[in-house]
């Protein structure tokens, strides 16, 4: 037909059918490949429309190639990519690849980082002739059954975060990172977006910590969970997140993840006594441009 599609296509904006054809795309190489990729459909559906975010690979009208990137990546994007399996060791993952990297190089991006399962041996295999480097790598956990132990700790109150809270907040998470301007950035975007709930934590009226949910269209996610140095390993941030699952379930009956680096074994443990399990492990691979 004259019109069917053919190649690279880069868009900024999707229609209703691309999208359709994205998620059968992602859940042929999931099925295929024992995979957990996961492009948020809100994301896809809420493209701002001001740069290209999404590359797609036709062969005869069908989608046989996609590379998402995320939405508000200015200085970074991270991008996920697949290929049919049907249709591999035919260039199409590395056209994907030269067309993101081309395009964010002229805008302006400095760095590409890369999201591969780390079972995915085609995916691994493939990054390595990319010249990005291994950076760090997060378990995917989701919430079994609920070890709930109850405790109280006296002087403890979380609450739905306020604007008034922010300065507090970007103190807690900026204390690892030090980027106090993008953590505050991101902190006032995240309390803006209503799917986004940021909780802020006192102890006898002085900031404790900070966490969020994020009510996704397939899982609640628990982000920028953070107590403050000093008072780490005392059950505070046990009895946070005891409260975070109580309100979540409250809100929502999707399944409750979160997502922490593989060498954080602390949080590891914190998390695994709370009834969450490890479903799968992301590595992270960074490409400056």
């Amino acid at each position: 037909m004259p019109d069917m599609k053919q190649g690279l296509v880069k868009k900024t904006t999707l229609t209703p059918a691309e999208i359709a054809a994205i998620e059968q795309l992602i859940d042929i190489c999931n099925t295929h490949d024992k995979l957990l990729m996961r492009i948020e459909p809100t994301m896809l559906r809420e493209r701002p429309g001001n740069m290209v975010n999404d590359f797609l690979y036709y062969e005869d009208g069908q989608l046989v190639g996609y590379l998402a990137a995320d939405s508000w990546g200015k200085k970074d994007k991270e991008i996920t990519g697949m290929v049919h399996p049907a249709y591999r060791r035919r260039g199409i993952g590395r056209a994907l690849f030269e067309a993101a990297k081309e395009e964010y190089r002229q805008q302006g991006v400095q760095m590409l980082i890369f999201i591969c399962e780390h079972s995915s041996q085609s995916g691994r295999a493939f990054l390595a002739t990319t010249g990005a480097e291994h950076a760090y790598s997060e378990h995917y956990m989701v919430l079994g059954t609920f070890k709930e132990r109850g405790q109280v700790k006296e002087g403890l109150e979380m609450r739905l975060a306020t604007e008034s809270d922010i300065p507090a907040i970007t103190t807690i998470l900026a204390t690892d990172t030090g980027n106090v301007e993008e953590v505050k950035a991101w902190v006032t975007d995240a309390m803006k977006d209503p799917r986004q709930h940021t909780y802020f934590a006192a102890l006898h009226g002085r900031p404790l910590g900070c966490v969020r949910l994020h009510f996704m269209e397939k899982a609640t996610g628990i982000y920028g969970f953070e107590v403050r140095m000093g008072y780490r390993g005392l059950g505070y941030g046990r009895q946070m997140l005891e409260q975070l699952i109580s309100i979540a379930r409250a809100e929502s009956d999707r399944p409750i993840m979160l997502e922490v680096l593989t060498d954080n074994t602390n949080a590891i443990g914190l998390y695994h006594s709370v009834g969450f399990e490890i479903r799968t492990t992301y590595d992270y691979y960074e490409l400056p441009l």
